[in-house]
This record gives C-alpha cells, sequence and structure tokens, in this order.
C-alpha cells in the first residue's frame, strides 16, 4: 500500500512539471490611456515641427548708383592719379560696370569708361531695367590692363532682354500685394520686431510674396527643407530668374504648426533674428503652404533696395 501511494505521488509531481505555467492577464489599456499616448506622439510631433528653421544672406551686385556729393570727377582709371575725363553732379544715376577696391568702373551716356570712388555714390536699384541676362549676353567684366587704365569705349549692352530660363515675367513697381491671412500675420509680427527696435517697417513687395509662395510650395511638392531648391537652385538664383532686382537680399524658412510658433522660433535663432532685424531690407514677400510634415511651411523673402 505504502508503494502504491509513493507511485501516484511520483505520477502527480511530474504531470504538475509539465503543466504550463499560466501567466497573469495583462489589464486592458483603458481609453484613457490610449488618448494618453496619442497627445505624446502629438507633441513629439509639434516639437520636430518646431526645429525646423533656416536662413541666409546675400549682398548683391551693384548696377547703378546715384551720386551723393556735390560733383564727382570720372576718372580714367580707378586711382586719383590717373587723368579727369568726366565730370558728374549730386543725383546723377550712372550704371555699374564692375568694383576695383573702393572705385565703381562706370559707363556714361556716350558709352564712355570711367572709374569713380565709392565715397561719391551710393547703390541703388533702377527698376525694371538690368534684368537677367543669358549668359551669352551678360556685358564682360571690364578689365584694368597693369596701369589701372580702363578702355575709354565699352560695348553696348543688348537693348532686348530675353525671358528668363523659367519663363517667368517680372512685375515691375510692385510694392503692395493682398496677402492671405497667415501671411500678413507674419508680416505684422516681423514689423512689430522692427518698431520696437527702432527700424522701419518693411514693405511687401507682391513680386516677393509671389516669388515666396512658390519656393514654399515647390518644398512641400518635392519634399525638401532647403534653401537649395532642385527646381530654382539658391533664393537668390531664383530672385534674379524672376526679374527681382536688389541690393540685399535674405531668406528664412520655417516648418511649424502656426505662424506665432514659428516666429517665436525665428525671432530666439540669431540668423533668422538678424534677417528680420536688418536695417539692409526695405522689403519683404512671404510664402505660406500647408505641409502634413510640418504643419505649414514659411519662407520669407528679404530685399533690400534703393531708387
Amino acid at each position: 500500500m505504502k508503494k502504491i501511494y509513493i507511485l501516484i505521488l511520483a505520477i502527480g509531481m511530474i504531470f504538475s512539471a509539465c503543466s504550463p505555467t499560466v501567466e497573469p492577464q495583462q489589464k486592458p489599456t483603458t481609453p484613457q490611456q490610449g488618448a494618453t499616448k496619442q497627445q505624446q506622439n502629438k507633441k513629439v510631433q509639434d516639437q520636430d515641427r518646431e526645429t525646423q528653421e533656416s536662413s541666409i544672406f546675400e549682398v548683391g551686385e551693384v548696377r547703378n548708383c546715384r551720386i551723393t556729393t556735390e560733383s564727382a570727377p570720372v576718372k580714367a582709371g580707378a586711382g586719383n592719379n590717373f587723368n579727369t575725363v568726366a565730370t558728374l553732379n549730386r543725383d546723377d544715376v550712372v550704371k555699374v560696370l564692375d568694383q576695383v577696391g573702393s572705385w565703381y568702373v562706370i559707363q556714361l551716356d556716350n558709352n564712355q569708361v570711367g572709374a569713380i570712388e565709392g565715397t561719391n555714390a551710393t547703390p541703388i536699384v533702377k527698376e525694371g531695367e538690368n534684368k537677367e541676362l543669358p549668359k551669352a549676353q551678360q556685358p564682360q567684366t571690364i578689365k584694368q590692363n597693369q596701369t589701372n587704365q580702363l578702355p575709354k569705349q565699352a560695348a553696348q549692352q543688348p537693348q532686348q532682354n530675353q525671358r528668363t530660363q523659367n519663363n517667368v515675367q517680372a512685375t515691375p513697381n510692385a510694392t503692395t500685394a493682398k496677402l492671405g491671412s497667415q501671411e500678413q500675420q507674419m508680416v505684422d509680427l516681423v514689423n512689430r520686431e522692427r518698431t520696437k527696435n527702432g527700424l522701419s517697417a518693411l514693405t511687401v513687395d507682391s513680386e516677393v510674396a509671389r516669388v515666396a509662395g512658390i519656393k514654399a510650395q515647390d518644398m512641400v511638392d518635392k519634399d525638401y527643407f532647403s534653401h537649395y531648391s532642385p527646381t530654382y537652385g539658391s533664393p537668390f538664383d531664383m530672385m534674379k530668374n524672376f526679374g527681382i532686382e536688389y541690393l540685399t537680399a535674405g531668406e528664412n524658412l520655417a516648418g511649424n504648426s502656426s505662424v506665432e510658433k514659428a516666429h517665436e522660433a525665428l525671432m530666439n535663432s540669431s540668423g533668422h533674428r538678424q534677417n528680420i532685424l536688418s536695417p539692409d531690407f526695405t522689403h519683404i514677400g512671404i510664402g505660406v503652404r500647408p505641409s502634413e510634415k510640418y504643419g505649414y511651411i514659411y519662407t520669407q523673402m528679404f530685399i533690400g533696395k534703393r531708387k
């Protein structure tokens, strides 16, 4: 009897050892927990959007200048030791062909080439002139010989400018534009910052605004975030191809969920803040486009021009 009991006990122990262990059931996720996870994901996504900003700045080529002194001697070369070949008066506007040190190489109305000191003039933009030409039509840079003597005549520039490679046409004298609500809100925020810092408000340029919108849409369509577009090149190439004249230019980019957040992020970044508060800029254009990745793409284009 004792042997039978031991045998039954041993068989029971074997079955107990081979039986699968039953894990305690996990508590089902409550709707409240699921909502919290979604909120956390959205918070992370919003944080990612707030980090997308970029800025760039360029000093443009001087193509025209206005005389700011009572008279300005035009020298045969870039230096005061050259003979005076003509004299310009205050507010005369001349075409600039090149810069040699602190001197402007200029072309007079009679096509004679000379040089004036940069301290006697200020760069300006002449609307509707000097549109970007194909390379084959661009006037060659005036070269000086070893004595810094300039040639007496320069080849006359072609009179007929061709349409740019992107088949776009500029709108001359574009100084006002009807903006969307977000674009106008961003312009107002920029000008509020400038006013607080003793700077003049920027004027909306409708052509710059149009180009900014095209750039924002291009970033959405081609899924990139960069100043360099696979379609248009740099923002400065793009402006020139659209016929926009400038002395200085800059671009700020932001990917964010709202105008306020984008503006705050830009102002907290030194490069972007420098563009927004630059005394060198006079006009602005804003482009805003919806983006699945960022919420919205914001393109701020700045230019400086004096007439």
